[in-house]
């Protein structure tokens, strides 16, 4: 176990973060905010609500109350933090600089059991934060479902084969990340029959759907998967 997930865990126990296990999340991040449509469907699955750090700014404009509030919390505001404070809302600070808030937030679920998570405002105008998102994703995408969403794709890490349901007309746009070897599609307006993809070599962005099933199979590595949804 590493320095940083034995001190994450040891905040956690110290304040009893592990009594109740859970089963679907939606992480709201301080990035570019959905339009109030897909937050709306998504919020109706009656997840555990995650809101980090500065996330918490427009949570409170947009009425909503979450169930943890997470981070070094060095961009909420004092009033919107005291806001959620007065509704009962947790409150987890944890200071320590060697995860991003994003990462303090997974590892929070994971520690939780949780299998599946949605992300919201991942994407940032800000490219390094958005990149290092990515990042994160990846590295605990062997752990738990995760799936980042903005107005326009569902984002997802694959490290095997996967089929998915979709509809025809639809951009699906896949990048090795680094690198997937050997990968072949079916259901797509160009296939791939057995090609590699690499990070600066080659990708396989703006595909289009020509079925309503998507198989894409490779041998090794990992995909990061760009899915359009109709939610907005």
């Amino acid at each position: 176990m590493s320095l940083r997930i034995f001190k994450f865990l040891f905040v956690c126990n110290r304040f009893n973060l592990f009594t109740c296990m859970i089963k679907r999340s939606v992480i709201f991040l301080n990035g570019v905010i959905c339009k109030s449509k897909i937050i709306n469907y998504y919020l109706s699955k009656k997840s555990f609500l995650v809101c980090v750090d500065g996330a918490g700014n427009y949570l409170k404009r947009l009425n909503i109350i979450p169930d943890i509030v997470i981070g070094d919390l060095d961009s909420i505001t004092a009033t919107n933090l005291n806001y959620f404070k007065k509704r009962r809302v947790e409150i987890l600070r944890i200071t320590e600089q060697e995860t991003t808030d994003f990462e303090k937030s997974l590892m929070y679920l994971k520690a939780h059991n949780c299998s599946d998570v949605t992300v919201i405002g991942a994407m940032s105008n800000r490219t390094d934060h958005t990149l290092n998102n990515f990042s994160v994703m990846k590295r605990y995408s062997d752990k738990m479902n995760i799936k980042m969403v903005d107005d326009k794709f569902e984002v997802s890490f694959v490290t095997k084969s996967i089929n998915f349901k979709t509809v025809p007309g639809e951009t699906v746009s896949f990048i090795g990340f680094p690198v997937a070897r050997g990968v072949t599609t079916s259901g797509l307006e160009f296939p791939l029959n057995n090609e590699d993809l690499e990070f600066g070599i080659r990708e396989g962005t703006l595909n289009r759907a020509t079925s309503r099933k998507i198989a894409i199979n490779f041998t090794s590595g990992d995909l990061l998967i760009f899915k359009e949804h109709h939610l907005s």
